[in-house]
């Protein structure tokens, strides 16, 4: 960390914390992680690891399966489906946009 995470608030800490948790679980979408891997990879003790993996799951990010792994839960696959609607339809907005310049410049 470098001198100006340092005098972050703490709940900047917090968040970055909770990302890196959940960029690790990114990972491995399929198989997941047992909690003794999630502090392993992000440094973070087994009690913050409780606490965030318990938010992930409460928010429904991450979802504990019946191996106890930890493991991305639906939600991100969901929001990125929406992301590439929603950039499917400014790209439809641009070309009809397009559509009207050069049709008008002619």
């Amino acid at each position: 960390m470098n001198a100006s995470n340092e005098k972050q608030p703490a709940t900047v800490k917090t968040l970055e914390k909770g990302l890196d948790v959940l960029n690790v679980l990114m990972r491995d979408i399929v198989h997941g992680y047992t909690p003794g891997r999630l502090v392993t990879e992000t440094g973070l003790s087994n009690s913050d690891i409780t606490r965030y993996v318990n938010a992930l799951i409460k928010k429904g990010f991450a979802e504990r399966s019946n191996d106890g792994k930890i493991r991305m839960n639906t939600r991100l696959a969901v929001v990125a489906v929406q992301i590439q609607h929603n950039l499917e339809m400014a790209k439809a907005r641009i070309d009809e946009t397009l559509y009207r310049i050069t049709r008008t410049e002619q």
